[in-house]
């Protein structure tokens, strides 16, 4: 579900946060060390944010936020906000030695990982034990 969210644009939030769950409470966050990543920068997407690769600024960066049932990705794409909420189950992460991607709804979001790589991974690998903790608690037929 993508929202845009700048400011004075109607917000719904409702539907939203009962398909990602509500925030962790702030003793899980201290557990967890953060809930939400550092910024990574945007190498291409096809979700309609209208981000053009070849006018990429500084401004076109993203930061993903976990949540008990998903994740929150924050997108900033020059002077619009937007939110693309994902449940854990719809949730694919490819991550290369370069990039690293999100991918659900038949939609994907890719970032470059450089400067703060050590960072990036530590972030990714919190995501990755969140997704695997909650998908554990279903029992699939396939025998996973």
């Amino acid at each position: 579900m993508l929202l845009e969210t700048t400011y004075g644009k109607p917000k719904n939030y409702q539907k939203g946060k009962s398909l990602v769950g509500r925030p962790f409470s702030i003793f899980k966050i201290f557990k967890m060390r953060g809930s939400s990543s550092p910024r990574f920068f945007i190498e291409s997407t096809n979700l309609a944010v209208d981000y053009h690769k070849e006018l990429q600024s500084d401004l076109d960066a993203a930061m993903i936020e976990i949540r008990r049932n998903g994740i929150i990705v924050h997108i900033n794409v020059k002077l619009q906000i937007f939110e693309w909420m994902i449940p854990y189950y719809q949730l694919v992460l490819y991550k290369t030695n370069e990039y690293f991607s999100i991918h659900a709804h038949g939609r994907f979001l890719q970032f470059t990982l450089d400067k703060s790589h050590s960072e990036h991974l530590k972030f990714i690998n919190k995501l990755v034990f969140e997704k695997e903790s909650h998908m554990s608690q279903y029992h699939f037929i396939d025998g996973r």
